[in-house]
């Protein structure tokens, strides 16, 4: 491809290039305000969106690591492509004819891909060989159909050391190029290759635009390891894809949520059973890797992993993944010794969906997976316990969703729920307290507003109906020391007056201070605004000011020395005590 010719067609993809379409693709976009769309940063691993696209502009910025640029540039550091490949891509979506290029295409990635089509190829056609009846049995007799093995492209690898090889070698691949690839293995001492995969059941891994980017390997008789997958390569990294998302992507929006499993024939049968929204890690501990590629579909999982102790152990470590980086989280559990792939087999798809409706969120499965494992009789098994759940409940931001579970552990666990209330406080706390000061630093003060009073002023933002019927249950007290007072004030006249609520609008009636509050929480991942979240948090505010007023008067107790003095104050502290005894529990928990 001559200069000016790459010149011209590049500005052509680049004028007809949605930007905006093409990161939908691969993130859940937002709607910002005017022409701008947030999400979750891909390229960082962060719980509030601080990704921006400007669909005007063409451009994106990530206001949390930097990262910004156009079209091109958002393809190649997410696809791992290099230009070249970026700008093909592109014009092949929009039907742009590239020129045909003079010299062959390079680079190590694109090198890797290559082998891999014709090592996918080469299993395919082994499969549908006499030589390898003996795979397609091992298939047939876990219940897949052709139908099946020909979407997800199964094939094997006989049991020889150099058919593989052999077969490249023909194709004039040369050897390293396989080895790079990771499907042939090199002898340390000979230096001589041979066959990675051999006698197996081959899984091609497929990403996102249906490159097969490496496989998985499952051995037809014994042997060991039951499973092997492709090392790491140019093209591939276990701790970056999942199997079967490029199948599942479009499911998982239209459910909702990722079934998320342990193998490849987990997903396999659930496919073919119907349940198209599953995927699996690939032999590899779930990962903020993972994390990014899932937050491009969705923020909701079902954790659905073998109901064996290694399948606990996982987990339990893909919760914490997941809690980490704002996932809303469900644990299916299955009978003993059965997998997904048997369960849906036996008892069919309809009841295993029944299953993953009724799973349990995760902070309940926890408990009562814990309580299964402690002697609950004594106090020393019940503080155990509890000090198992209560880091993975801290790491929930709703203080009203947290304090929402503190009635069930204490009843599983037999602890009175003050004292579950008062740890989960202190766990909080420490959680908190153990912030880097990078982290408060790049928040740009966002801690400066509690939880209640983003989650209000976001419910009132959002919801006329939570609008209305907060201001009507809010007290002039209740934004004494409130850090968006002057926003709520400013909502409640526009409301009065009948005027319309919006951010822009609000926004341009506040000062910088209170502009850069109501802009950072309206960046804030958020579900959908309800009245009972929005009471909630008012009540939060209105504990939090009453605590602060039993505090003063504690203070004056221990100054005063007029007998009278005292009893008006020892009347109004009970009156306090009643007014915040009376307030729901879920509003103590600030």
């Amino acid at each position: 491809m001559g200069g000016r010719e790459r010149t011209d067609v590049v500005e052509v993809v680049r004028s007809q290039a949605d930007l905006r379409a093409i990161v939908s693709d691969y993130l859940p976009l937002k709607k910002s305000s005017g022409s701008k769309y947030r999400a979750l940063c891909p390229f960082h691993a962060e719980k509030t969106p601080s990704f921006y696209v400007d669909a005007d502009k063409q451009l994106f910025y990530c206001f949390g690591c930097g990262t910004g640029g156009d079209v091109f540039k958002f393809l190649m550091l997410y696809e791992k492509l290099e230009f070249p490949e970026a700008l093909k891509s592109l014009a092949t979506r929009y039907g742009i004819p590239m020129p045909e290029r003079s010299a062959p295409e390079s680079g190590e990635r694109h090198r890797v891909l290559s082998v891999n089509r014709r090592a996918l190829s080469y299993f395919r056609d082994q499969l549908q060989r006499p030589a390898g009846d003996r795979a397609l049995r091992y298939l047939e007799g876990r219940g897949i159909t052709r139908e099946t093995i020909s979407r997800f492209q199964i094939g094997c690898a006989l049991d020889g050391w150099s058919g593989l090889k052999e077969s490249l070698a023909s194709a004039g691949v040369a050897e390293d190029q396989a080895v790079l690839a990771g499907l042939l293995a090199r002898k340390e001492e000979t230096g001589r290759t041979y066959d990675r995969f051999r006698d197996r059941v081959i899984f091609p891994i497929v990403n996102l635009t249906d490159e097969p980017i490496g496989f998985g390997g499952r051995v037809i008789g014994s042997g060991e390891p039951k499973y092997l997958n492709s090392p790491e390569t140019p093209a591939f990294s276990k701790g970056e894809n999942l199997y079967g998302i490029g199948f599942a992507r479009e499911a998982i929006r239209k459910e909702g949520y990722a079934v998320l499993v342990e193998g490849y024939m987990d997903v396999i049968a659930l496919h073919q059973a119907g349940v198209a929204h599953a995927v699996a890690t690939l032999g590899t501990g779930f990962t903020t890797g993972h994390v990014r590629l899932l937050k491009r579909f969705t923020d909701r999982v079902v954790v659905n992993f073998d109901p064996d102790a290694a399948g606990r152990a996982a987990t339990r470590r893909s919760l914490e993944v997941l809690l980490e980086n704002g996932f809303e989280v469900n644990v299916v559990a299955l009978p003993a010794g059965k997998d997904p792939d048997l369960f849906v087999r036996e008892e069919g798809a309809e009841t295993y969906r029944r299953r993953l409706q009724s799973g349990l969120p995760y902070i309940e499965f926890l408990t009562r997976d814990t309580a299964g494992r402690h002697d609950l009789s004594g106090t020393r098994g019940k503080v155990a316990a509890l000090n198992e759940i209560l880091p993975f409940l801290a790491r929930l931001d709703n203080p009203v969703r947290r304090a929402g579970y503190v009635e069930m552990i204490a009843t599983i666990l037999g602890i009175e729920d003050r004292l579950v209330l008062q740890e989960l406080k202190d766990a909080v706390h420490d959680r908190r307290k153990g912030l880097k000061p990078a982290t408060l630093s790049a928040a740009r003060g966002a801690s400066v507003v509690s939880e209640a009073e983003s989650r209000l002023l976001r419910s009132m933002m959002d919801s006329e109906d939570v609008r209305r019927a907060v201001l009507d249950e809010m007290e002039d007290g209740d934004l004494e020391a409130c850090r968006i007072a002057d926003v709520l004030r400013v909502v409640r006249d526009l409301v009065v007056k009948g005027e319309e609520v919006t951010y822009p609008r609000v926004a341009s009636m506040i000062g910088d201070d209170a502009r850069d509050i109501i802009t950072r929480v309206a960046a804030l991942p958020h579900p959908p605004a309800t009245l009972e979240e929005g009471r909630a948090c008012l009540m939060a505010l209105r504990a939090a000011r009453l605590q602060r007023q039993m505090g003063d008067i504690q203070k004056r107790l221990e100054s005063v020395g007029k007998a009278e003095e005292t009893d008006d104050l020892l009347r109004l502290k009970i009156e306090l005590k009643r007014r915040i005894e009376a307030l729901p529990k879920a509003s103590q928990l600030s």
